[in-house]
């Protein structure tokens, strides 16, 4: 009545792809987290809980910080 599933042995690399392309996301995200300046961490870390004439004001200062 009911019937077996066969997988096909040709497919058995699709799960590496998959992991590979997740890990590759993951570890490029990861690298770039890392090496993200203190002062752009901060600021995207406060971000929800600022208003957006504070978050101009705090945009405009790094700016010129950054200018120097």
């Amino acid at each position: 009545m009911f019937k077996r599933v066969i997988l096909e042995g040709q497919y058995d690399f699709v799960p590496y792809i998959c992991f590979a392309l997740v890990a590759g996301v993951f570890l490029t995200i990861l690298i770039r987290a890392i090496r993200m300046k203190s002062t752009e961490a901060s600021r995207l870390a406060s971000m929800p809980l600022l208003d957006d004439e504070e978050l101009r004001n705090t945009r405009e200062k790094q700016l010129t910080d950054t200018a120097r």
